[in-house]
């Protein structure tokens, strides 16, 4: 039979994948799930374990800021997390925090933590001969900087603001990351070798060109620290306020006079921090405006409760108009229209909107906080502008190396890809380095990574599956709204030791033996989530897997499966599939088996560079 009668003589052929050491380390969501691959299960594990300092080796491994990333990271490994097929994700930041804080936040806590990196080379390298200028002193750049200097580079940072940190100083308010913690973070990697220039603006007092001329390579992480306007000419006025530059005096502990009622137009993070700022900078009403519906907001769900539990009042569906002023030209309100769609049938950003249907917001400061923009005056004085690239107002770069149109040109972080999370600009200064090293001296290292898998007993204590999901506790929402304190509190040992304890264990697996098996059904009939299926072997797709699974059933029974009809394929035997995105690693399959053909497999892995 061909495999077009195949497919007639069953509805379906089912795919599947065969396993190898990367297809272990995807099951681990969490870690997949991570831009530079932190393993937040080895961490919780650990920290379950009482192993603390393993936990916080973990964590700190691939990730320079792990303290940063502890307090305020977006948490991509939560959105990945198995567990929400059970309940709910584990708290794998709030778990990282703990350890972070348990290791310490001051200085010499951070510089002692360089010699727990995963990155290449070590903390006393011999030096190179090579010289790379940075540009900003944010996350991007400074994740470069550790990563060459481990491998000998000497590396030059250029900061347009008085402290390293970028947005991390001067873009996240104090409620949420204290700057002392990123300046600390900052200063381990200057204890490293770093030689943070500030107080210099490039473009200014320095240009591209002479940094070409003077570095063998320049990486360009100079960030969004633009607000994006309205191109409306009552919101060009010198009051209204950009939310960005509004946020960079907030956090340099810095005044702003504004008004009593304040009218925020947006409703992502960045308008968040400027709303919630404003609350605590003595507004007496606070009301954000929003194109977006409630379900359709960019903002993360927690900043939206958290400034509605701080009086934060959010009005959706409505774009700005209009400001009123009085005759001495004070603002009295804003004129908004409401909308009846913001996207179009093809899903484009085209907001539509109700005709005569538009009413005022009385107040006093207005502020925009729609997105952000990069600062062009970086170029001035660049003769190979020209050359540079730019798309939707960022730098062209190269996906996974950094590279720019320009040889020698590197760029990562919100310049080169967009407004994204803190750890993903982490990611962008481990590409580039990489990218760097390669083209100055040749070096193409790449990461070995060695699995090892052992069985072990299939009882395991259900108590996992029973534990309540619990975040840590915050400041009331009263109290929180006069100062900036941090809002979330941390967990306590006992807390953490418990919410680490949720984990599913996404490293065991169960492992199936054909020759033991009885075709029972156990397993299928006491699997609580219906991850497992039984199939005869004509029901499988031979091509799946590039071939390999055909290969697989030829050599485990010694035939050639291309010459067998599906009658003859069902009389060789059967397959057993299992579906990883149900799977929760209990174990209940190999306790009901009477033959032992089900194991529960640990996989436990290494890596080192090569190269």
């Amino acid at each position: 039979m061909d495999e077009g009668e195949i497919k007639k003589a069953y509805d379906s052929l089912y795919d599947v994948v065969v396993p190898d050491i990367e297809y272990y380390l995807k099951q681990i969501d969490c870690r997949d799930g991570c831009p530079v691959k932190t393993d937040p299960r080895g961490y919780m594990l650990a920290l379950h374990a009482g192993n603390l300092l393993e936990g916080y080796k973990i964590a700190r491994g691939p990730n320079p800021f792990a303290s940063i990333c502890g307090i305020i990271c977006g948490a991509p490994c939560e959105t990945a997390c198995r567990r929400d097929r059970v309940d709910k994700t584990l708290t794998i930041r709030a778990q990282k925090r703990y350890l972070d804080e348990w290791f310490g936040l001051d200085d010499e806590a951070h510089k002692k933590s360089l010699e727990f990196s995963y990155a290449r080379g070590s903390t006393k390298p011999k030096p190179n001969g090579l010289r790379v200028a940075c540009v900003g002193a944010g996350v991007a750049s400074l994740t470069a900087a550790h990563d060459l200097l481990r491998v000998g580079y000497a590396v030059d940072v250029y900061e347009m603001m008085p402290l390293p940190g970028g947005m991390l100083v001067y873009g996240v308010p104090n409620y949420r990351l204290k700057n002392k913690i990123a300046i600390s973070e900052c200063r381990a990697i200057e204890y490293l070798g770093a030689k943070f220039i500030c107080n210099t603006k490039v473009g200014r007092d320095i240009t591209l060109t002479e940094l070409e001329e003077q570095y063998d390579a320049v990486f360009i992480g100079n960030g969004l620290w633009k607000s994006r306007d309205l191109p409306m000419a009552d919101f060009q006025a010198s009051d209204i306020i950009r939310g960005v530059e509004y946020l960079k005096v907030m956090c340099d502990d810095r005044k702003w006079k504004i008004g009593k009622n304040v009218v925020v137009v947006g409703g992502g993070n960045v308008a968040f921090d400027v709303a919630r700022t404003s609350v605590r900078n003595g507004a007496e009403s606070v009301v954000m405006v929003c194109l977006e519906a409630r379900n359709e907001q960019t903002a993360d769900e927690f900043e939206i409760e958290d400034g509605e539990e701080e009086g934060i009042r959010i009005i959706n569906r409505v774009g700005p108009k209009a400001v009123k002023r009085d005759g001495q030209g004070r603002i009295t309100a804003l004129e908004v229209h409401k909308i009846s769609r913001l996207f179009d049938h093809d899903g484009r950003f085209n907001p539509q909107f109700v005709e005569g249907a538009s009413f005022l917001i009385p107040c006093d400061t207005i502020v925009l906080a729609i997105g952000q923009a990069m600062d062009m005056s970086i170029f001035d004085g660049w003769k190979r502008r020209s050359e540079l690239v730019i798309e939707r107002g960022i730098i062209k770069t190269e996906k996974d190396t950094c590279r720019t149109s320009i040889s020698g040109i590197y760029s990562g972080g919100d310049a080169a890809f967009g407004a994204a999370l803190f750890i993903t600009a982490v990611r962008h200064g481990q590409q580039a380095a990489i990218a760097i090293d390669e083209d100055l001296r040749g070096v193409k290292p790449y990461k070995e990574i060695v699995g090892e898998f052992r069985e072990i007993p299939p009882m395991r204590s259900k108590e996992y599956l029973r534990t309540d999901w619990a975040l840590p506790s915050m400041q009331n929402a009263h109290l929180r709204r006069d100062n900036f304190t941090m809002v979330e509190n941390n967990y306590t040992y006992e807390e953490a030791h418990q919410q680490a304890n949720r984990c599913l264990q996404c490293h065991i697996s169960p492992v199936f033996s054909g020759e033991l098996c009885i075709k029972c059904n156990g397993c299928i009939d006491v699997c609580p989530t219906n991850c497992l299926k039984l199939i005869r072997l004509g029901q499988l797709n031979m091509q799946s897997d590039q071939g390999k699974v055909r290969k697989i059933v030829d050599n485990f029974y010694g035939v050639k499966s291309e010459s067998i009809d599906v009658e003859g394929l069902d009389d060789l035997g059967s397959v057993m599939l299992k579906d990883e995105d149900l799977c929760i690693r209990c174990g209940l399959c190999a306790e009901k088996c009477p033959t032992q053909a089900v194991t529960m497999d640990v996989m436990n892995y290494s890596s080192r560079w090569i190269g």
